[in-house]
């Protein structure tokens, strides 16, 4: 009875060490778009998100010879390369890319859908099964993000429909990405797992990243002025919290406690990333941004409330 009792207090103690982690990691992610559109100022897309990869791919190098780990089963070599498609090229690219086309609020807005994303993306990956109810749920969602994009960004000067195209597929690479993680993580297991699962994919990929690199600084140094301390600051953050350190908590919570459960505090990122924006970029947030965004999550959360 004693050991029964004290087993719970463990596995109840797991689970809320989990929460704090993931929580932690979401409000780590939250500032990935203000930072982002803070570097853009100074510094071309595919620059920030090459140096993402390949400075933070050479201190993962770092961290994996001082902890000596070994190299992970050949069966885990493939989801560590789908999530680096990912997290370390797509997401990060396209993000900055889309930036250039849309204000940080109303990106902030079309993260909402990567709740969704990865629920998506866990479903081929993980091959779960869902009912009608959650892909309605899938599908509502999506039409509200379209939506949210064609009434508040269509009229635009600078966008258009191919940029509709951009966002969604910003999305697609965050899931793939987060879910691929996560199966790699799983697999790796043990206490570390999330540390391993990020490193070894920043350096599976360093390769692509200095050749990705060496052909951005070119264009990037043709055309610099005077560099912002702050667009300094934000590119650091974005290399060494956005693309490394926070998926250290990120995966290792999805790896120990199940991306369906964890996965739901993502819902908070995109209140959060509003949040961040209005207070580092003064940029007001209006009462559209808040109902879809409140609209998006709530569809995330009752597609993840059926799946259950």
């Amino acid at each position: 009875m004693i050991s029964n009792t004290v087993n719970l207090k463990q596995q109840h103690s797991d689970r809320s060490h989990g929460t704090l982690q993931a929580l932690f990691a979401v409000m780590l992610f939250s500032l990935t778009v203000p930072f982002t559109q803070l570097a853009l100022a100074d510094f071309q897309a595919a620059f920030i998100a090459s140096s993402r990869a390949l400075i933070a791919g050479l201190l993962a190098w770092i961290i994996i010879y001082k902890h000596g780990w070994k190299i992970p089963a050949a069966r885990v070599i493939p989801w560590l390369l789908l999530a680096g498609s990912g997290v370390v090229i797509g997401f990060p690219y396209l993000l900055s890319l889309s930036l250039t086309q849309v204000s940080a609020a109303d990106m902030g807005v079309v993260l909402a859908g990567l709740p969704l994303t990865t629920a998506l993306m866990g479903a081929w990956i993980q091959h779960e099964r869902h009912g009608p109810g959650f892909w309605l749920a899938a599908i509502s969602g999506g039409l509200l993000l379209a939506s949210y994009v064609l009434l508040n960004t269509g009229g635009s000067a600078v966008f258009d429909s191919g940029h509709l195209g951009l966002l969604l597929a910003t999305l697609l690479m965050g899931g793939i990405g987060y879910s691929a993680g996560a199966k790699a993580a799983t697999l790796i297991s043990g206490p570390a797992a999330g540390w391993q699962t990020i490193c070894w994919t920043l350096l599976l990929y360093l390769p692509v990243s200095a050749f990705w690199w060496g052909n951005s600084w070119a264009d990037q140094a043709a055309s610099t002025g005077p560099i912002a301390d702050t667009s300094i600051m934000a590119l650091l953050y974005l290399i060494l919290i956005s693309q490394l350190w926070g998926f250290k908590f990120w995966y290792q919570a999805l790896a120990a406690h199940g991306v369906g459960r964890i996965s739901q505090l993502q819902l908070l990122q995109p209140f959060f990333t509003l949040l961040f924006i209005s207070l580092l970029l003064q940029q007001s947030i209006g009462w559209l941004q808040l109902l879809f965004c409140c609209l998006i999550v709530f569809c995330v959360w009752l597609s993840q409330t059926i799946r259950k």
